[in-house]
């Protein structure tokens, strides 16, 4: 099992870039695997909270690391142009030399379409996040794509260079537990995130003073069902990640180890250490942490 870094909310002394480069910088030095950021627009729905542009900065990042994979977890597909997403992310990983992991997701924040004119109805926003996965896949070949869909039409269009990767750059789809669809459209690439959807919390309310992440992490019996769901749905026998994102800094060795045990066992390919970084003055600490190395390495 993999162990990477998830930072996220990207909020406080994270909005700044060169912070997340340098935390990304101690991650590769200190022997993770991956390092992963959020993608967001607005966390708060009055926009109070700045937050720093994931493609630049993973930009950045790409530049300064030679070996951890890198990417956004997750990026709405939905709130940008498909066909700029494949630009971005074919340059990414070029820049990174083939290390980028593309996470997708329909986007959890409604003010991040609403307060810009957009329609943040969920059907609106799968269907344009599946329109935009295929487009990104054809425009990913080089060749020349034409797409007619119900909400983009391609006609003639080629994008080059293309990526590093082939046949193309890995796609990690989000998925929000207990409900299938995420699932569904995972199985249809490369690997899985999930995370569960509290039955007490309203998504359109402030987060920003919650803890999500105990919140939000799955069980290991949650994975367990999750990979059996997928497994039934998969016409291919490639490798398919399962990314868990959750906190083990804190527990002793033993509670450590114990817990990325039964990850493990369940199929989880992934571990991400999420840091608590939702709360001003925590740089020092998920610093220290990010250098004390891998659990239960």
């Amino acid at each position: 099992m993999k162990k990477g870094i998830f930072l996220a909310p990207t909020i406080f002394e994270y909005s700044d870039p060169a912070n997340i480069v340098e935390l990304a910088k101690l991650t590769e030095e200190a022997g993770w695997d991956g390092f992963f950021i959020c993608d967001h627009l607005l966390l708060d729905p009055e926009g109070m909270l700045a937050l720093p542009d994931p493609s630049i900065v993973l930009g950045a990042i790409a530049a300064v690391t030679r070996r951890v994979l890198i990417g956004s977890m997750v990026t709405p597909f939905s709130r940008r142009r498909p066909w700029k997403l494949a630009k971005e992310f074919a340059s990414l990983d070029q820049l990174s030399n083939g290390r980028l992991r593309i996470g997708v997701g329909l986007g959890g924040m409604d003010q991040e379409f609403s307060n810009f004119g957009e329609e943040p109805n969920k059907k609106v926003l799968a269907k344009k996040t599946d329109e935009g996965l295929a487009i990104m896949k054809e425009l990913h070949t080089g060749e020349v794509v034409n797409f007619d869909g119900e909400m983009y039409q391609i006609k003639d269009a080629r994008l080059l260079p293309r990526p590093v990767q082939r046949p193309r750059v890995p796609v990690w789809v989000a998925a929000m537990l207990p409900a299938k669809p995420g699932q569904r459209r995972a199985a249809r690439w490369d690997g899985i995130m999930p995370h569960v959807m509290p039955a007490n919390l309203d998504e359109t309310q402030d987060i920003s003073d919650l803890d999500m992440r105990p919140l939000f992490s799955p069980s290991p019996e949650q994975i367990r069902e999750v990979i059996e769901f997928t497994s039934a749905l998969r016409d291919t026998d490639d490798p398919f990640e399962v990314v868990v994102s959750g906190v083990s800094h804190g527990l002793d060795r033993d509670a450590v180890r114990s817990k990325l045990q039964s990850y493990q066992e369940a199929g989880t390919t992934w571990w991400l250490e999420w840091p608590e970084c939702g709360k001003p003055g925590t740089l020092a600490q998920v610093r220290e942490q990010i250098q004390a190395g891998p659990p239960g390495a």
